[in-house]
């Protein structure tokens, strides 16, 4: 299966949640209905007004729980993933930390990131916890979080280590994660009542009881009336708890196995994500936590959250430990680790002769939203590639910005000093020292080093706030319009970067489906071709081959636009309506994109950065191309 099935098959579990979601709440409702009518027949209350009490009963209920559902969704979708990581007590890695256990675990998802061509995710560590777990959050592959326990960094070797995040970027890549956040926050709704009933009796404490018993107005009836409603609340939440539990463990559970045996793929070492399980089997480790938001988002993480009785499996949010690691190493013998002691941080960068994605039609298609060995050995030798004073200043928020900048100053003096007097006029003394004092040396980097030394920027630029992010790209603007122009580059690394950002800092949302059919779009993919035809051929009849065989590859009709209507605006607009297409659509379009570009047998490395530049704005996880 591809990464836009995953995606597909992703968005149809929707309507299995919805269904299960619908069940329990009527469950619920039908319960609340039977304690209800029950009570009044036994006070003897009118038939006709215990009708009118159970409607109101029910109707309450109703509202309480769709109320909670739809605010925690409000909620999850204004934060993301992060919202998950602090409830969680996690503290967010820098990318210029130098502590040695931070170091290597944001190395770890850096070379991953780059190899799966996705923005690196941001990276929390929860530090109160000592068991060994992770989790990845968020609502695409351009805005995910990754968050570990403290034990996950502090016990696991790297090999470990790498087998978990590998198990969290499968995940991050096959869709899952969009719908666990959805979980969360439909079943915050039925399990509110239980969190109601709770707060209802721990209120009890704060109301006044008077010792006098003449004191007829004392608060002894009001404390026995909140303690009734408070537990028939508690009653009938955790029957709610019940069902949410039925749901996430039905929604999760296969889903583990598929990480797991991902995660083997990506790394090539069933002794990594193995060695993690046995780990978490050792009885003064394990994999629970302590923090009280957790059961909420047990079906995120890697392992067993809250170790609760599970009925034979049916609550269980994940298959059974040692089952996961036999499925990966069949000789296991079932018995784990007494003690394990934590291990020594000489975390080495890999160095690989290994090259990546070669850059032929097939294999970029085929290694869409995949993480193969090859793939992150290169982008790990690729980022130690980048001279070591370019990449601390890439990693560091307060120069990031610096190191954008001075990928973006023009090659011609006379436009880089118009350039460099506007950094001047914008920005700080410190920006402007810093851009100059970098521009020779990113200047002469090659430009397959420039796109990985531009993703490692976006992680650190995340540590603005949003308006000094605004600034930030009021100034971007200022720099690429120095020329009057836009040239393909300047265009791939800011649709790389700002798209991404732009959706982190709240500044435009989340794609969303709007296109389901070929011919909505016919007209982007037209102005997208032409572009693609004129810019990787300059014979004519090769430019009118190149577009044909695209348009004919998706069926519809030829009608390539005159070389004076194509402009990287236009380019742009398009590629911004085909990202909101649907996930099979969108792979039919991009192979037909590939089918152009590859026409005359070749890429050229310009025609490399039009399918990076349009991977980017299609959300579309791009492998590093040689």
């Amino acid at each position: 299966m591809d990464f836009f099935q995953h995606q597909d098959k992703a968005k149809s579990r929707t309507f299995l949640l919805v269904v299960l979601y619908g069940l329990g709440l009527l469950a619920l409702a039908g319960l609340v209905a039977v304690i209800t009518v029950m009570t009044c027949v036994s006070a003897d209350i009118d038939m006709d007004v215990a009708i009118g009490l159970t409607i109101l009963c029910v109707g309450c209920i109703f509202l309480l729980v769709l109320g909670g559902s739809l605010c925690k969704t409000v909620q999850l979708s204004a934060g993301g993933g992060r919202v998950i990581a602090e409830s969680l007590g996690g503290r967010q890695v820098s990318s210029s930390s130098i502590d040695p256990a931070d170091r290597r675990l944001y190395n770890v998802v850096e070379e991953m990131a780059l190899a799966a061509g996705v923005p690196v995710p941001t990276l929390y560590i929860m530090d109160n916890e000592k068991s060994i777990n992770a989790f990845a959050a968020g609502f695409s592959p351009n805005a995910a979080v990754i968050g570990v326990n403290r034990g996950t960094v502090d016990l696991l070797t790297r090999d470990e280590l790498q087998g978990v995040i590998a198990h969290e970027f499968s995940h991050i890549l096959n869709g899952d994660m969009r719908m666990n956040m959805r979980l969360i926050g439909i079943l915050f709704g039925l399990n509110l009542l239980a969190i109601v009933g709770y707060y209802a009796m721990r209120s009890i404490r704060y109301i006044p009881v008077s010792n006098n018993r003449n004191d007829k107005g004392g608060g002894g009836a009001i404390v026995i009336a909140i303690i009734m409603g408070g537990l028939v609340m508690m009653i009938i939440g955790y029957i709610g708890v019940f069902f949410s539990a039925i749901i996430q463990a039905a929604i999760s559970r296969q889903r583990e196995f598929l990480a797991d045996a991902s995660a083997v793929q990506f790394t090539r070492n069933p002794d990594g994500i193995a060695g993690a399980l046995k780990k978490i089997g050792c009885p003064t480790v394990g994999s629970n936590l302590t923090e009280a938001q957790a059961a909420e988002a047990s079906h995120l993480f890697f392992g067993n959250v809250c170790g609760l009785f599970s009925l034979g499996g049916l609550l269980a949010t994940h298959p059974d430990l040692t089952l996961r690691i036999r499925r990966i190493d069949p000789r296991f013998d079932g018995r784990f680790p007494k003690r394990i002691e934590p291990v020594r941080f000489t975390d080495k960068p890999q160095r690989s002769k290994i090259q990546p994605t070669t850059g032929s039609r097939q294999s970029v298609l085929g290694n869409i939203g995949e993480l193969n060995l090859e793939n992150v050995l290169a982008a790990g030798a690729l980022l130690n590639t980048i001279p070591k004073n370019v990449s601390a200043s890439a990693n560091n928020p307060l120069t990031a910005q610096a190191v954008f900048f001075a990928l973006l100053l023009d090659s011609d003096e006379t436009i880089r000093r118009k350039q460099i007097n506007q950094i001047q006029e914008t920005c700080s003394a410190f920006l402007l020292k810093e851009t100059q004092r970098l521009y020779p040396e990113i200047c002469s980097l090659p430009e397959e080093k420039k796109i990985p030394l531009a993703q490692r920027v976006s992680a650190s630029l995340r540590a603005m706030t949003a308006a000094q992010y605004q600034q930030f790209v009021a100034v971007v603007d200022i720099l690429i319009a120095a020329d009057h122009k836009m040239n393909l580059f300047e265009y791939t690394i800011k649709a790389m970067l700002l798209r991404d950002l732009d959706i982190y800092f709240g500044l435009a949302k989340q794609l969303c489906v709007r296109y389901t059919s070929l011919s909505s779009v016919r007209q982007p993919i037209a102005a997208v071709l032409s572009y693609l035809a004129y810019a990787g051929h300059t014979d004519h009849a090769e430019v009118l081959g190149a577009f044909s065989a695209a348009m004919k590859e998706l069926g519809l009709p030829e009608e390539i636009l005159p070389e004076s209507e194509t402009s990287v605006q236009k380019f742009d607009q398009s590629l911004r309506m085909l990202a909101e297409t649907c996930p099979t659509l969108k792979k039919q379009i991009f192979a037909a994109f590939m089918t152009c570009v590859w026409f005359d047998g070749k890429i050229t490395s310009n025609e490399a950065g039009l399918i990076r530049a349009i991977a980017a704005m299609l959300a579309i996880p791009m492998p590093v191309l040689s």
